[in-house]
């Protein structure tokens, strides 16, 4: 008679046997290599293409469970091994992703997925999974995330120096153990523009040995030849004889021995068909050796480094170009009043692509007084600029022959929109009798001026204010007046000084009266007294344009 269940096991343990031979033969010559695991007896068995997935030979196979675990990383070894115990605990199967070590030293990527096979007696008698080599996958995805991280750091600044810290600091040591990076100077020297070392202790050393023996134009190997070229030059392997080659006396060949340099690897910076420099990466301590992989990957780091850099100088030419001519429209000394000061501030922005349209003017008008204005067209770069010196220059023109500042204002809308201009620009102009102090007021879309008393708090004034030129003009500007008394001054400023990202609009005016109330009585001082308290030590990110004007305090009154 037959034992049922015995022989239902033998039946599923013949299939369990012939379906493994099947898949052996299916992955014969592949990455993957199957395993089964004798819980009781302790032994493993290996498919015959297993072996080579963990660099052994052909056929090789462990004694045992703990013989195999040992050639796990030791940070992923307890979480296999605690993977293995819950499946034959639970008679369930597992997948997990872990490193292992083979003989010469290289750490692969292994993928293995497993299920549980039962005895007689319901009891987890086996242990039978299969193992896949997925290290190209892993270095593709490693590779993928540096260069995300590497454009993130690129995109920070537009600074060439600092886009290169950047990515030297990030090639270590994700890709060297030491970074240099080298721009050709203007004469075609080559400038050593960043260094980073795994140990910050060293960048120092590294630095000095660089000016003690730099690399010379003429050099047929390293930076000098790859900026030549525009090729990279790989080392894969430095050994004694190549340092001999290298050295230029005995001292330089016992320097470089005490880098322990075991490979090195030079690319190129390019952009747009112009090498820039060059990025040499070394291994030295951690026994790196680079490959063609490690060539493409800095390959790529170069060309992404090269873009970066080509566009910041670009940046840097443009931004010098707008200032340049923003500055070059602005009036270079504002004109004598009798009876009143003036001064004014201009900061260019430091953040943004480039300069805006922040201006100021002060002029004499035909019957004696004299007009103040501060501006702020929208936009940045030299169509900005040159549309302040436009619209500076368009004020002046009709300013001269209006009764007052809101027929100038409505003089200047009409113009403005006979120009065709599309872009949207704020205004705030003033009349100034120097006989009384009298001030006429109009304000298009512009901050409000604002009035500081002698010895009193500075307020915003109370103006009407129109749309901005640009935007649809309903009716009529309006103007508002008032009598600055001896010693009274008003700050015209743009919204550089008192709009920021993390607080409204209100916040800052209100900030800037505070810092005007609490400043000294000079006026220079004043006016420098207000940059400091308003604008934070690296900067504003936009433009701030700021002029002051006082009645002098021993003016007689009218």
């Amino acid at each position: 008679m037959i034992d049922e269940p015995s022989y239902a096991a033998r039946q599923a343990a013949r299939e369990l046997r012939i379906s493994q031979e099947r898949v052996r033969l299916a992955l014969e010559g592949t990455n993957t290599g199957l395993w089964e695991w004798d819980i009781k007896a302790d032994v493993i068995h290996w498919s015959d293409n297993l072996g080579p997935l963990h660099g052994l030979p052909r056929g090789a196979q462990p004694a045992d469970f703990a013989e195999y675990i040992e050639r796990i990383d030791p940070e992923d070894r307890p979480l296999l091994a605690a993977d293995v115990r819950r499946a034959v605990e639970q008679g369930r199967g597992y997948e997990r992703e872990f490193r292992t070590h083979r003989p010469d030293g290289e750490v692969r990527w292994l993928s293995a997925r497993a299920h549980v096979v039962f005895d007689d007696e319901g009891a987890p008698a086996l242990l039978v999974g299969l193992t896949t080599d997925v290290t190209d996958r892993h270095r593709r995805e490693a590779d993928a995330a540096f260069l995300a991280r590497a454009g993130e750091a690129l995109s920070r600044s537009l600074d060439p120096r600092e886009t290169l810290d950047a990515i030297t600091r990030q090639a270590v040591p994700a890709l060297a153990d030491w970074c240099v990076a080298q721009l050709v100077a203007d004469e075609g020297e080559l400038e050593n523009v960043a260094i980073a070392h795994v140990d910050p202790a060293k960048v120092s050393r590294a630095r000095e040995l660089l000016e003690r023996y730099p690399n010379r134009p003429e050099q047929r190997f390293g930076a000098p030849e790859v900026i030549r070229t525009g090729r990279s030059e790989l080392f894969s392997d430095i050994d004694d004889a190549a340092l001999e080659s290298l050295a230029e006396d005995a001292e330089h060949l016992e320097v470089l021995r005490s880098l322990h340099m075991s490979s090195v690897l030079v690319v190129p910076l390019v952009a747009r068909g112009h090498v820039l420099g060059a990025l040499s990466f070394v291994s030295a301590g951690s026994g790196r050796i680079y490959g063609e992989r490690e060539r493409e990957l800095a390959e790529e780091l170069g060309r992404r480094a090269g873009l970066a850099i080509d566009h910041g100088r670009l940046y840097q030419r443009e931004h010098r170009t707008a200032e340049t001519l923003q500055r070059a429209l602005l009036p270079e000394r504002l004109p004598d009043v009798a009876g009143f000061a003036l001064t004014a501030r201009y900061l260019p922005g430091v953040d943004g692509d480039a300069v805006g349209g922040d201006w100021y003017d002060a002029f004499p008008l035909p019957d004696g007084c004299v007009g103040v204005a501060m501006g702020d067209v929208v936009g940045r770069g030299i169509k900005a600029a040159a549309a302040m010196g436009e619209l500076r220059n368009a004020l002046r023109a009709v300013a001269h022959g209006a009764p007052g500042p809101s027929a100038a204002l409505d003089r200047l809308h009409t113009l403005y929109e006979a120009l065709g201009r599309r872009t949207f620009a704020t205004v705030v102009y003033l009349v100034l009798d120097p006989t009384d102090g009298g001030v006429r007021v109009a304000c298009a879309g512009h901050p409000p001026p604002i009035a500081i008393a002698p010895g009193c708090d500075a307020v915003p004034l109370e103006v009407a204010r129109c749309p901005p030129l640009g935007a649809p003009w309903p009716r009529p500007a309006e103007e508002d007046t008032l009598v600055l008394a001896p010693g009274a001054a008003l700050l015209l400023y743009t919204d550089g000084l008192v709009e920021h990202r993390d607080q409204p609009l209100d916040a800052g005016i209100d900030a800037a009266c505070r810092a005007a109330g609490g400043a000294p009585d000079d006026l220079e001082a004043l006016a420098d007294h207000v940059i400091s308290e308003m604008v934070a030590e690296g900067g504003s990110a936009d433009d701030v344009a700021l002029l002051v004007l006082r009645r002098d305090a021993d003016t007689p009154h009218s």
